[in-house]
């Protein structure tokens, strides 16, 4: 395969099919190769496929420079993976601290979502405290969701794939991303009704209540959450006086005895500001240093408080405690490696909830089910204080971390712009709407653009992309519609490969050319982009080019003539 050229250092092959534009008016639309019923195609540009819908999922999504593509809907379970509702995978509904605060063993991590959340995956969320300390979930019952959503830019997308075993009418507890998380769509296999529920700390469940259910079933399905959750930014100007009182649980009086003494001791009262008291909270208790608990009284908040010792669990129970004493509603957020806490927060909007992680100690942290995923990128930073004690743990990724590659580590340490930001410079970007950024690995055509240095190719496998079908003529801001293939050296589909598509005037060998969409190849390596032509491109004919970047295991390449 021939080297040509390409943006930010890398290049391919050239090559395409010729089309002619014209300017829209009286003219009848253009007649495709293949009629598609354009009305189906999803009008949010980051999703790729059918719109979605209860028991359709569309092929993928895009979220940065990565294409992220529906899991495998008939997968069997893998050794790693849980089956949701059985025992070993159900949820915790009551949880007491203990008393063993020193560092913990190595720490075992199954993900399920992708981008991944690791070590973040919500699987109880616990909103109510006793007067032994023993947390619970205030409301237990739970309310069917809707299914389905227009897809916002503000809000971040996942895929789900798990196990789940169904009974008719039984609810199964299974992970979620955030408190709001929407289900945008599924797909079971074998292929059942279902129906997603909550309840009143947010903890999602699914059944059916088709006759006759039994057994495991593979459960893909399609979210997105608001992606201010995952970057703690407490917006300023609002008092904790001002959020009701009714939103912060009740605490037992012996509890809140303890509390209010521990309020005093780090100054925080109802008067200052949401953002004052969560930076106290978050520094006081991102400090506690794993080590020995000395029994100086039978209160274990304050043995824990007073002592400053413990890893995330003794954490997030002593925040909790803490926090919703002040009046700020709080909740203690735990899976199977890490405990957190989910802190409400009041805002233009009314208010919201933030994950707040307060760190953790253990020897090693490993991550299954967690190799062939991308790496889930807040929009923004952790403004929250990070006092020494908080750095270089798993929780930051950081430390022996296993089960994760060097890529993936980079890459869940690179935040994405905040939500609705615009690029740095709009003239940069392209007809997708995206702004070009010199660090993303992008092949275009051009002969006037950089080679691709061979070192691109080493250790890849080498693919070949083609354009199979396109309109023989199309109209300026019309869609139009291109399909082809994406495979290896023996001829076989590449799976969930991401595709950008190009014009550039004929007969320039690339030069001059625009993207105007992307797509994502499906199990046998067919790719079917649905784009629009821009409105402002000059008259004249165009070849349509189709590009891979390629990944850590394919190479890139450009559509040959």
């Amino acid at each position: 395969m021939g080297q040509r050229a390409l943006i930010a250092a890398i290049a391919a092959a050239a090559g395409a099919g010729a089309a002619a534009l014209a300017a829209g008016g009286d003219r009848a639309r253009p007649t495709l190769h293949e009629y598609i019923d354009l009305s189906s195609v999803t009008p949010d540009a980051r999703l790729f496929g059918a719109v979605p819908a209860p028991g359709r999922n569309p092929e993928g999504f895009s979220r940065g420079d990565k294409i992220v593509p529906r899991p495998p809907g008939d997968a069997p379970p893998a050794p790693t993976e849980p089956i949701y509702g059985r025992s070993g995978a159900d949820r915790d509904t009551r949880w007491r601290a203990d008393r063993q605060t020193g560092p913990d063993d190595a720490l075992h991590y199954v993900e399920v979502f992708n981008p991944s959340v690791v070590p973040f995956k919500r699987m109880t969320a616990l909103d109510a405290v006793d007067a032994d300390y023993v947390l619970s979930v205030a409301q237990p019952a739970t309310a069917d969701l809707a299914i389905g959503g227009d897809p916002d830019p503000d809000r971040d997308l996942f895929w789900a794939s798990l196990v789940v075993d169904l009974r008719p009418g039984d609810e199964v507890p299974i992970p979620s991303v955030a408190p709001d998380m929407r289900i945008l769509s599924y797909e079971t296999a074998p292929p059942v009704p279902l129906v997603f529920s909550k309840d009143g700390a947010d903890n999602f469940y699914v059944r059916s209540d088709e006759t006759g259910v039994a057994g495991p079933h593979r459960l893909v399905f399609l979210a997105d959450a608001d992606a201010r959750y995952f970057a703690p930014d407490v917006p300023g100007g609002f008092r904790i006086a001002d959020i009701p009182r009714g939103l912060a649980r009740p605490l037992p009086e012996p509890v809140r005895r303890s509390a209010d003494r521990a309020l005093r001791e780090l100054g925080l009262h109802r008067g200052m500001t949401v953002k004052r008291a969560v930076d106290l909270l978050a520094r006081t208790f991102r400090a506690f240093e794993a080590g020995p608990l000395p029994r100086s009284t039978d209160d274990l908040f304050w043995d824990l408080f007073s002592a400053r010792a413990g890893v995330c669990r003794h954490r997030s129970f002593a925040f909790m405690v803490t926090a919703n004493a002040l009046g700020i509603p709080t909740r203690y957020v735990s899976n199977e490696a890490h405990a957190w806490v989910e802190v409400w927060v009041p805002d233009a909007a009314g208010g919201r909830w933030l994950r707040v992680d307060l760190g953790g100690a253990a020897l090693r942290l490993d991550v299954a089910n967690a190799s062939d995923k991308a790496m889930h990128r807040p929009r923004g930073v952790d403004t929250l204080p990070q006092p020494p004690e908080y750095a270089g743990h798993y929780t930051r990724l950081e430390g022996d971390v296993r089960g994760l590659s060097a890529e993936q580590l980079a890459e869940a340490r690179s935040p994405l712009p905040s939500p609705g930001a615009e690029p740095d410079d709009p003239s940069s970007a392209d007809a997708t709407g995206e702004p070009a950024r010199p660090a993303e690995r992008t092949v275009a055509p051009g002969r006037s653009l950089p080679e691709m240095p061979a070192s691109a190719y080493e250790g890849k496998v080498r693919t070949a992309i083609a354009v199979d079908e396109s309109p023989p003529d199309a109209f300026r801001g019309e869609p139009i519609a291109v399909r082809g293939r994406l495979v290896d050296a023996d001829g076989l589909g590449i799976a969930g490969g991401r595709v950008d598509i190009y014009l550039a005037p004929a007969g320039r060998g690339g030069d001059g050319a625009t993207r105007i969409g992307r797509a994502v190849t499906g199990p046998d390596g067919t790719y079917r982009a649905h784009v629009r032509v821009p409105a402002d491109l000059p008259l004249g004919d165009y070849e349509i080019y189709a590009a891979t970047p390629g990944d850590a295991t394919y190479a890139p390449a450009l559509s040959d003539r």
